[in-house]
């Protein structure tokens, strides 16, 4: 298996010389037809060297059925009946039908502990290939990128007449895994500048950047480690960006997914160019380096982008939407905004005006914050001749009056969570779990009380330690949700809190309206510890 991008693929390590029955060109699920061995049956294959670093495995085809007994199977049982299901999966690990070996991190060659099956079905054109062995390493990640394997065929593999595979036949047959690679970039190579971008979409003031995704885990501490300070980003921007910064730990790094925004706001329609640099080091959950070389488009590590003008792209609410009062109206330009020059209340009107209202910077969306009022139509006016910039000193002038007109929703509406009968899985044995009441206004977390719920355990005493509290960012001017928490550090078990019939909550404007609970509110649920964490892989 060779195809990081869409696991489909399997290419020939080996093909035997001068036999008509293997397989040339295999049709796919994609309508694609790749010869798997040339059509010039003297011509044998070249050794797979980019095999998937994170779901490698071998398939071996045969050119007749095997002796089944190489595949031990076991019946799927009916979870709820225990009743077999006529239904069985196969096993190859205790059978052992081949030496799977790779080059361990330290030097020299280790087996690797496999499991798969045997697969009857297929023939020389089907995919997959077919009847087959599928060897398949317990853990793919514990060899390291761009090292070597090999498997070689044991004695117990035969046809049904008890024939063993020819000698010549058994290998060893060799790979490699790829080393770490690029498999996709975003944006894409652009060199002609059919799809100008969004100027902020390349800013890392603005939470954005080029998305560089590898094949396989790339430790986070060997990102932005370059240079003789070891701080300097693998990615570069040409003309001059005032640097680079890569996602060292925040929302778009996941081990596989890397972000480097540039360090100044883009400028708008402008051509650049971005690659990884000749000689950067990525790091392998092995502690295997690779070592990039010339930055390509081939290889997704260049690309050639071209950015739009700075103007208004899209406002929110729509007209005439009927919105939570925390949709704040919100103006998303194609640039980081300068957001003193979108203070100005000659720029925009609103009526009728919110409680504590004012033009909140987010980079290249703006929004008016502020305290809304529940069943209220609101206007909001862009006027026509409003010149906003964005940070680099380009000048957006509002052509036309832009009129949104919307109103907020008519009441209170409360949504809680957990849900009746629900199981909460703690993060770790010291976290506080419990109640989320979620609303569609700003709420006083103060107008909730111990007086409004009751919080017990299955013997029905009362949790000692709950406390009440908003969860970070909601419930305010700016935020964009309202969520008060009533939690404590709960041990493993049943759990019942009721929201009481009468129980008041308040909003948080000056003149306040209030949400009174018509009902008693009923969540029970269970909680259990977290789960235990699978054991780290233990790299060869």
């Amino acid at each position: 298996m060779n195809d990081a991008a869409s696991q489909l693929v399997e290419s020939a390590t080996y093909c035997a010389p001068n036999d008509a029955k293997r397989p040339a060109i295999v049709g796919l699920p994609d309508f694609t037809a790749p010869n798997v061995c040339p059509d010039d049956l003297a011509k044998g294959a070249d050794e797979v060297t980019d095999a998937y670093p994170d779901g490698w495995y071998v398939r071996i085809m045969f050119d007749e059925l095997l002796n089944p007994d190489i595949e031990e199977l076991t019946e799927v049982l009916d979870p709820d009946t225990g009743e077999g299901t006529d239904t069985f999966t196969g096993s190859i690990a205790n059978t052992r039908p081949v030496k799977l070996e790779c080059e361990s991190v330290a030097g020299g060659f280790v087996e690797v502990p496999y499991d798969g099956y045997y697969s009857p079905a297929g023939n020389a054109v089907t995919w997959p290939l077919g009847p087959s062995l599928v060897i398949q390493p317990n853990e793919p990640t514990s060899i390291g990128t761009g090292k070597a394997c090999r498997v070689t065929i044991n004695d117990n593999v035969v046809d049904k007449s008890g024939n063993k595979v020819p000698t010549a036949q058994r290998g060893p047959f060799a790979f490699k895994l790829a080393p770490i690679q690029v498999l996709a970039i975003d944006p894409t190579d652009d060199p002609d500048a059919a799809s100008p971008v969004d100027p902020a979409l390349l800013s890392a003031l603005d939470g954005s950047g080029v998305t560089i995704t590898f094949n396989t885990f790339v430790d986070p501490a060997s990102v932005c480690d370059e240079g003789t300070a070891m701080d300097e980003c693998e990615f570069e921007f040409t003309p001059d960006v005032g640097g680079v910064f890569g996602d060292g730990g925040g929302t778009f790094l996941d081990g596989v997914n890397y972000i480097y925004g540039m360090g100044d706001v883009a400028k708008p329609e402008t051509a650049y160019a971005g690659a990884i640099k000749a000689g950067s080091k990525f790091t392998d959950g092995c502690g295997v380096v690779t070592t990039f070389g010339a930055p390509s488009v081939a290889d997704n590590t260049q690309i050639h982008v071209t950015t739009g003008k700075f103007e208004l792209g899209t406002t929110s609410p729509g007209a005439g939407d009927t919105v939570s009062a925390l949709r704040r109206p919100t103006f998303n330009f194609t640039n980081v905004v300068d957001n003193a020059t979108f203070v100005d209340p000659d720029d925009y009107t609103i009526t009728p005006a919110p409680e504590s209202v004012a033009m909140f910077d987010n980079g290249s969306q703006q929004f008016l914050a502020g305290y809304y009022r529940l069943n209220t139509e609101y206007t909001v006016t862009l006027k026509a001749g409003a010149k906003i910039s964005d940070a680099t000193g380009v000048v957006y002038t509002q052509a036309a009056e832009k009129v949104i007109k919307y109103k907020t929703q008519p009441a209170f509406t409360l949504t809680t969570t957990p849900a009746e009968g629900a199981t909460v899985t703690k993060a770790t044995t010291a976290s506080a779990v419990g109640v989320t009441l979620s609303f569609n206004q700003a709420m006083d977390v103060t107008s909730l009380t111990s007086a409004d719920y009751t919080f017990v355990d299955s013997t029905g005493a009362a949790v000692a330690g709950a406390a009440v509290s908003a969860a970070a960012g909601t419930c305010t001017a700016t935020g964009t949700a309202c969520q008060l928490r009533v939690r404590a550090v709960l041990a493993p078990g049943a759990y019942k809190f009721t929201l009481k019939a009468g129980a008041m909550i308040d909003d948080r404007l000056v003149a306040k309206s209030t949400y009174t609970q018509a009902a008693d509110k009923v969540i029970n649920f269970k909680v259990k510890e977290a789960d235990p964490s699978p054991p780290p892989v233990t790299c060869l």
